[in-house]
């Protein structure tokens, strides 16, 4: 069993919406969770905090998108990141592990799906 309240996670997500429910979601388990609405915003949040766990990455970020973003935070360390899209037609999923990712979850996200997911890395 997970002791989620030792864990941090970083959301990089500019959609309110999708914050929320992932806040919401994620309430119940008392973790620790940062937010990013950008993508220099993920990497300079992670550059501050180099103990958070796991990273929820929106593809389409501002400023940087998520895939540069998550490319520039594994060459600092290797933290799992999921990311979050709503295009996963099957070429997308290779593009998405082939630029770093080590999961995807697509939105919209289902409740059930992200908790299964999150405790696959932690």
């Amino acid at each position: 069993m997970i002791d989620w309240s030792t864990k941090k996670i970083l959301v990089a997500e500019d959609e309110d919406m999708n914050y929320f429910l992932i806040q919401e979601t994620l309430r119940k388990y008392d973790v620790t969770l940062f937010r990013a609405t950008t993508g220099t915003e993920a990497i300079s949040i992670f550059k501050e905090n180099l103990d958070i766990n796991l990273i929820l990455m929106d593809i389409k970020m501002p400023e940087i998108n998520g895939y540069e973003a998550t490319k520039i935070i594994k060459s600092i360390k290797n933290v799992p990141i999921i990311a979050q899209t709503a295009y996963t037609p099957t070429g997308k999923q290779n593009e998405i592990k082939l630029a770093g990712f080590d999961d995807f979850i697509t939105k919209p996200i289902r409740i059930k799906e992200l908790v299964t997911l999150i405790e696959k890395y932690l």
